[in-house]
C-alpha cells in the first residue's frame, strides 16, 4: 500500500469528482485509466500480486 503524503490539486475537468477503478492491464487499460485522469477522474489501479504483465513489455520505459 502507498501513502501520498503530498497535497493533490484540485481536479479539474468534466470527471472531476468520479473515482474510476482501473482492473485493466498491458497497454490499452492504463491507458485508459490515464485519459480519465487527465479529465479530473480519480483512478485507482488494481493489480495482480504479480504486477501488471503489461511491466515486461519495452514500451513501460524500463
Amino acid at each position: 500500500m502507498t501513502i501520498n503524503l503530498r497535497p493533490t490539486p484540485t481536479p479539474t475537468g468534466a470527471l472531476r469528482g468520479e473515482r474510476v477503478l482501473d482492473a485493466g492491464h498491458y497497454v490499452a487499460g492504463p491507458l485508459l485509466g490515464m485519459l480519465l485522469a487527465d479529465q479530473g477522474a480519480e483512478v485507482v489501479k488494481i493489480e495482480r500480486p504479480a504486477g501488471d504483465p503489461g511491466r515486461e513489455q519495452p514500451a513501460f520505459g524500463r
